[in-house]
């Protein structure tokens, strides 16, 4: 809310300048422009988390697919359940629960620049608004896990857990979301 309204402080704060010290107005400046960059420092690392997610787990898919995908790795975020980091980055950086992550890629391959700036463009839409304007597909409240469809690059490990402690719930692109089967304390709102 703060950042919104930044540039009403700041303005009023110039308007009265000459009834404030220059101290005051600097101290004013620091707290609240530190505020905003801090802010947008977070904002932005949290959308270039998700855009090199988006990038590696969902680069041929299309912009729909994107935005499931997306709002799956979010919802590990919104979900309270301790075993969810609460950030973007600790979501996706989260142990085993990447590929891409294991292999320490990133999104340099500079011949699919155009798949990269989507997946940014991407990131940066569900970052302003998910659970508003994007919200999980109906009966997907639970959905916190995905993989290919087709089994490709996932282990033998990972396939029996799917196998095993999770249910699919739909199928968007090549990928199927699941829950688990014991379900979820925590649902989330869907469309």
């Amino acid at each position: 809310m703060i950042t919104k309204n930044l540039w009403r402080i700041e303005a009023t704060l110039f308007r009265f300048a000459p009834y404030f010290s220059f101290a005051c107005l600097a101290v004013l400046a620091i707290t609240y422009g530190g505020y905003s960059l801090s802010v947008h420092a977070k904002n932005e690392r949290a959308a270039m988390c998700l855009a090199e997610n988006l990038y590696h787990e969902a680069r041929g898919e299309s912009r729909d697919e994107k935005r499931k995908l997306g709002m799956l790795t979010l919802a590990r975020v919104a979900d309270p359940d301790p075993q969810w980091p609460k950030t973007v980055c600790g979501a996706v950086a989260q142990e085993r629960q990447f590929s891409w992550v294991l292999e320490h890629k990133l999104a340099t391959n500079r011949s699919e620049q155009a798949k990269w700036k989507e997946a940014q463009n991407i990131a940066r839409d569900l970052l302003r608004n998910a659970w508003t304007t994007y919200r999980l597909p109906a009966g997907w409240e639970c959905a916190r896990f995905y993989k290919r469809t087709d089994g490709k690059s996932v282990s033998k490990k990972s396939a029996k857990y799917f196998d095993g402690k999770l249910m699919p719930v739909g199928r968007f692109g090549s990928h199927t979301a699941f829950q688990e089967k014991r379900g979820c304390k925590y649902p989330l709102p869907t469309v």
